[in-house]
């Protein structure tokens, strides 16, 4: 295709010359050199060598193929003739893995699939196939199928808010789904050390990886120490090596991590009411477990609860109520309780953030 070689300052003049007598061509202006461009030329452009030119030279140069919109059209031709339901609509990245379910119909294809997403996507390294969550850690079945530097590791970086988190999706939980509601925690965590004018301590049972904290921990003056745990060993190990970044020689205080099951944190006296913050992000039991947890909370100044629960559609008040009971039989004196839906869950239930706000008058009986 001929374009004009025209000097880069002079681009606009000849753009608007040659649009003016009907001799652009559709397609993009091409960088020839730092100083010069290439105007596309139409078929009913003068001669190469025209005087309309003013000695400016035309060049050919091969047409701009479109890069594929989908990764579908860089799958091999025979298999662009399959219908289209054939294929995955839709996949998860987390870092730069990347998850696709695969029906019966793509998974004698699953290589074609994955090479085609990798040459799609500069950011994914591996492409893993999505078996299902499996077990009670809520863990993923992957299958790696193809990388792009023949690293197959699952394990991989999220940044989140500007922090890096390392994951890894085939042994421990993460979702990116509760960012906003982890900058919402940040905010009612600032809230309670104005009332009580020192750091404070924040306690998070089911932490897996650790997404609650890196926020937390990067206000100067925010957090005093932590008590950060789950009962998944693998996301344990993950958690340690991320909090270890986070706080890096900050000095926190107490800085404890645990691998057991939440509901036995308050038989350990090192974890019995040391916590100003209270974080409960099991959403279908997290209400359940209420009761066992209270213990962990500080005795005699105001505390903060925020959890995360599956609950039926409207239940807000009667949910509130049920928090509040759990709170006060267990000796804490409830100042305000909110139950808020974040999102739909099904068509009878809704996932929802709850808040509670009091002070601890005795030690609770677990």
């Amino acid at each position: 295709m001929r374009h004009l070689r025209v000097p880069s300052a002079q681009t606009q003049r000849w753009l608007l010359h040659c649009k003016a007598n009907g001799w652009l061509a559709e397609g993009p202006v091409r960088p020839l050199s730092d100083e010069h461009r290439g105007l596309p030329l139409s078929d009913s452009a003068p001669s190469d060598d025209h005087s309309v030119w003013e000695g400016l030279d035309v060049v050919v140069l091969e047409p701009v193929v479109p890069a594929p919109s989908h990764w579908t059209d860089r799958l091999p031709e025979p298999l662009c003739n399959l219908p289209p339901s054939t294929w995955p609509s839709a996949y998860e990245l987390q870092g730069d893995v990347l998850m696709v379910k695969l029906e019966a119909g793509a998974e004698p294809y699953a290589n074609e699939v994955a090479n085609a997403m990798l040459a799609q996507l500069p950011n994914v390294r591996l492409v893993c196939a999505d078996e299902g969550v499996t077990g009670d850690f809520r863990v993923r079945s992957l299958r790696p199928i193809a990388s792009r530097n023949g690293n197959m590791s699952t394990k991989t970086t999220v940044r989140e808010h500007g922090f890096a988190m390392t994951v890894d999706p085939a042994v421990a939980y993460f979702s990116s789904r509760l960012s906003t509601q982890r900058e919402h925690t940040l905010e009612a965590v600032r809230a309670l050390r104005q009332v009580r004018e020192e750091p404070l301590v924040v306690a998070d049972p089911y932490a897996g990886v650790g997404p609650a904290f890196p926020l937390l921990l990067d206000e100067p003056g925010l957090v005093s120490g932590w008590l950060a745990g789950d009962l998944n060993p693998d996301a344990v190990e993950l958690l340690e090596d991320n909090l270890t970044r986070w706080s890096a020689g900050k000095g926190h205080e107490p800085a404890l991590t645990v691998c057991r099951d939440a509901l036995s944190w308050a038989d350990d006296p090192s974890l019995r009411g040391q916590a100003d913050v209270l974080l409960v992000n099991l959403p279908h039991d997290s209400i359940d477990h209420l009761p066992h947890l209270l213990p962990l909370l500080a005795i005699r100044r105001p505390v903060l609860i925020r959890g995360w629960a599956i609950r039926s559609r409207g239940s807000e008040e009667a949910d509130s109520d049920q928090i509040r009971n759990m709170c006060t039989d267990g000796g804490m004196v409830v100042n305000r309780v909110s139950v808020t839906p974040v999102k739909g869950f099904s068509s009878t239930k809704a996932f929802v953030a709850f808040e509670v706000h009091g002070q601890v008058q005795q030690a609770f009986s677990s």
